[in-house]
């Protein structure tokens, strides 16, 4: 028996055998040509054979996963397009007269690793879908036919080195009982995949592929991040428990789905689902979500040569308010810049990414930009409840200059005789600063929502993507805690609400002290809604106020998260 610690990435625990892949990495070599207007028609016809083999893709995971997934791979057609990749190798086959295979995965290579060095963790991950897509037109290239991974017979856990889109599109969803992988993050497709499909993951193990045999059983435990190769009876055992347990609960907190997420004193609170594209609301109401907490419209502009125009984000976020209808939708304006970059939207490096020109900084400058996102936004409040949320605001003089931007654009549309809705407007607030002023900031907006992923490593100066450091990113610091108490303290003064959209909304070891700190609303990944709704059902107000004061009375964060996860246990063990 052997045990392997990786990355936990999809929770749950599963059993069975290894199935094995092993892929074997295709390289061109570079070759000369005599005739560049040869390879430069044949990268032509390759990129349009690509083509059809994604779009055949696309269409297998719709049919079987659905539309969010299938996103992927309409991400991988634009890519067949961008200039930043196809006019790359057709400079090298031009300048360097060199074959098109080899031209194209020089191009594609070069553009992965300047994905993955940028700081952003979803830009790192967006690397592998650059070398997916380049491997396939390398592939087509040299004439080799393409892989099959529908030869697994019996359920089964993936093993493999790592897995790109295509390889998992293939695969037959209903015998995978689990994702290990020797490389992987949080945001990877296996991940993100596996969590939609509610399949357990472990990502990062190192070499499981070198020590897993074909056909051994193994155990995965996709929360604690282990894999046990070759487990004896005991270990198995105890797996087959805990399965059952993990059964037992899953049942449980599916059957909250339509309850309403009310105190047991009676308290109303909402929680909400974050989401990154229209799809995605509608899976988010099969968690029970009462609105959309986020709209991260940045993945409008992403993977894409042009900007989205006005008319194509009226009609994306027209879908999700309608999807979500009664519900409200929070949408985000544009927050990108420093590490995030755009094709349609070069902008200079920076030193500093984090704190440079990036999210509400960038939209004040670029204001066209930003104009048409606001007139989009305006008019898609016509067909529901709508709420704006400004990212990054760090004063007073930049919520009223993007208050003033739209006026400008709500002018503008009805001088025009378009129709527009009358949406809320707030602010994330994740800078230090905007927690300090939040009550010279609350009369000016409806509502605040907390973005814990930024405001803890601002607080706290720690960069939770650096592994020397990232020990240091603790929610649960008083300094955090206190902030957020202060600013869910201004707005209730205000008369506003107060929510949390960052990952410490999905915790629901979190949940009984962030009630007990003033939150009003919790936004979060749609499969985590069941286990905090269930926590809250179970409080009361007053107990977690009571919580909250004597936990704030600790210096120690790890000492604070044990007397939550305590407080947290004692409650749902009530019967």
């Amino acid at each position: 028996m052997e045990r392997l610690s990786g990355i936990p990435a999809s929770a749950g625990m599963a059993t069975g055998p290894v199935y094995l892949i092993r892929s074997e990495a295709l390289r061109a070599e570079r070759t000369a040509t005599d005739d560049p207007a040869v390879e430069l028609q044949r990268l032509d016809e390759a990129l349009t054979r690509a083509a059809f083999e994604i779009e055949a893709l696309r269409r297998r995971t719709f049919e079987k996963v659905g539309a969010e997934e299938a996103q992927v791979f309409e991400a991988h057609a634009l890519m067949l397009s961008d200039p930043a990749l196809v006019d790359s190798a057709r400079a090298l086959i031009e300048n360097e007269r060199v074959s098109a295979a080899w031209a194209f995965q020089a191009a594609g290579e070069e553009m992965a690793e300047m994905l993955a060095t940028l700081d952003d963790e979803y830009l790192r991950e967006r690397a592998a879908d650059v070398r997916d897509v380049a491997g396939r037109v390398v592939r087509i290239l040299l004439g080799r036919p393409a892989a099959s991974l529908l030869g697994m017979a019996e359920p089964s856990i993936v093993v493999a080195h790592d897995l790109t889109p295509s390889e998992t599109a293939q695969m037959e969803y209903d015998l995978i009982l689990g994702f290990a992988t020797d490389i992987g993050g949080p945001t990877s497709h296996t991940v993100i995949m596996a969590r939609t499909l509610g399949i357990p993951a472990v990502v990062g193990l190192g070499n499981i592929t070198e020590r897993a045999r074909h056909g051994d059983r193994c155990i995965l435990d996709g929360s604690a991040g282990t894999v046990t190769l070759s487990p004896d009876i005991g270990a198995l055992d105890e797996a087959a428990r805990r399965q059952a347990a993990q059964e037992e609960r899953k049942e449980r907190l599916a059957a909250l789905r339509d309850l309403s997420a009310t105190t047991a004193d009676g308290r109303a609170v909402e929680l909400a689902a974050n989401i990154g594209r229209p799809a995605e609301a509608a899976n988010a109401l099969k968690y029970g979500a009462g609105g959309v907490g986020l709209f991260r419209t940045e993945f409008l502009y992403m993977d894409r040569p042009t900007l989205p125009t006005e008319a194509e984000q009226y009609h994306a976020y027209q879908t999700a308010i309608e999807t979500m209808a009664p519900h409200p939708v929070v949408i985000r304006t544009l927050d990108i810049g420093g590490d995030k970059q755009l094709a349609a939207l070069p902008l200079p490096a920076e030193a500093n990414p984090f704190l440079g020109l990036r999210a509400l900084r960038l939209c004040l400058e670029r204001k066209d930009l930003f104009k048409t996102q606001l007139r989009a936004l305006l008019r898609a409040a016509d067909h529901g409840p709508l709420r704006i949320m400004y990212p990054m605001v760090q004063s007073l003089q930049e919520l009223q200059a993007a208050n003033a931007l739209l006026a400008e654009a709500r002018e503008e549309l009805i001088a025009e005789g378009i129709a527009v809705g009358k949406p809320e407007v707030g602010i994330m607030v994740e800078i230090p600063a905007a927690a300090v002023i939040a009550d010279v900031l609350a009369p000016h907006v409806d509502f605040f929502s907390i973005g814990t992923n930024d405001l803890i490593q601002y607080t706290l100066a720690v960069d939770r993507m650096n592994e020397r450091v990232s020990h240091l990113y603790q929610p649960f610091h008083p300094a955090v805690l206190r902030l957020i108490r202060q600013v869910a303290h201004a707005a209730h003064g205000a008369g506003k609400w107060c929510g949390m959209c960052g990952e410490m909304a999905g915790d629901p070891v979190a949940a009984p002290l962030l009630l007990g700190l003033g939150l009003d609303e919790w936004s979060m990944s749609a499969p985590a809604l069941p286990a905090v709704k269930e926590i809250l059902r179970a409080v009361s107000v007053a107990e977690c106020e009571a919580l909250a004061r004597d936990l704030l009375m600790l210096s120690d964060p790890a000492e604070i998260r044990a007397g939550a996860a305590v407080f947290y246990a004692s409650r749902l063990q009530q019967p």
